[in-house]
């Protein structure tokens, strides 16, 4: 008996201290955090690696920017583990939580981070002599629809179908905006179609070296049937300054957000987003998109907000405390 009970005592002391010594791994600040962005010629990509500098200097971890297929597949990053931090766009995450298309399943490891951050507008450029001059001049023509995975694909599909055609109507390809713009320079593609915050990188370079494009924008009655369909889209002009064009281009947008993985202890994410709102004006700078990003606007989101980004939130009274 008396053995029985030196043994159970052991056992009871071993559970214990494997138990603190989980908790405390579960509230300790990850050595490596990755965060999903993009391709390297869209605005995600800078804007994570302003973020992972930010953690990497007030929290002492080890973050990186990786490089994914973007916001669609960043859900899928998330969902699986393989990054702790991504960015995406509020269609995208509300979709995604929930598993409706593209999405075939519910992702409960997405939670809300931060929002706001840019806007993701879709743009439609086009090299110049190519013939094509407004969107069903696409039909059969070489076009790069970005990254597998991003957002510009999706939207293609709602916009070409509400103006008669499909993706499988065109030469489709599906590169980084960086390798589309250089390919469209050297006349290996008639179009690239993407879905980034204002200026695109990729299409500033372009512009930068000499390539000649024109954009073209999406008539109103398009744009009415895609807004009805999917209302988290909406109604955006690309001015004429942006790129030089004649004129400025009726579009359409989404906004930018940043998603964080659900299993990350409330203290761990509340210490994130301290870090990288104490920071703020470090990810504003690193894309001209995020000029205008700020808290207050960063706090509206439609998924629920991780408990630690929230807690900080209500702290700095940009939220109501059980709202």
């Amino acid at each position: 008996m008396k053995k029985f009970l030196v043994v159970l005592m052991v056992a009871v002391l071993v559970s214990s201290a494997l138990f603190a010594a989980a908790q405390a791994e579960s509230t300790a600040m990850p050595e490596f955090i990755e965060i999903g962005t993009a391709g390297t010629g869209g605005a995600y990509y800078p804007i994570g690696i302003a973020m992972a500098e930010i953690l990497n200097t007030k929290l002492g971890t080890k973050a990186t920017a990786q490089v994914t297929g973007g916001a669609v597949e960043n859900i899928r990053l998330i969902q699986e583990g393989s990054v702790k931090i991504a960015l995406t766009t509020t269609s995208s995450a509300y979709r995604g939580l929930k598993g409706i298309a593209p999405f075939t399943s519910a992702s409960p490891r997405v939670a809300g981070l931060f929002s706001n951050l840019t806007q993701g507008v879709y743009q439609i450029a086009v090299r110049r002599g190519s013939g094509i001059n407004n969107l069903k001049d696409l039909i059969g023509k070489r076009v790069s629809l970005g990254p597998q995975g991003g957002l510009g694909v999706e939207l293609s599909s709602y916009v070409f179908q509400a103006a008669g055609f499909t993706i499988n109507d065109v030469r489709a390809t599906f590169l980084s905006y960086e390798e589309s713009a250089t390919m469209m320079k050297d006349g290996n593609l008639d179009a690239v179609i993407i879905q980034t915050a204002l200026p695109n990188p990729a299409l500033r370079q372009l512009e930068a070296s000499g390539g000649k494009f024109d954009m073209i924008g999406i008539p109103e009655d398009v744009m009415q049937k895609v807004i009805a369909a999917h209302p988290y889209f909406a109604k955006f002009t690309i001015p004429a300054s942006m790129y030089g064009t004649p004129a400025e281009v009726v579009t359409l947008n989404s906004t930018n957000m940043a998603i964080i993985d659900a299993n990350l202890s409330e203290q761990v994410v509340y210490d994130i987003t301290k870090a990288l709102f104490e920071s703020i004006q470090a990810i504003r700078n690193s894309q001209p998109g995020a000029k205008d990003f700020n808290m207050k606007d960063a706090a509206q989101m439609p998924i629920p907000l991780h408990p630690g980004a929230k807690k900080y939130f209500v702290e700095q009274g940009v939220l109501v405390g059980g709202n």
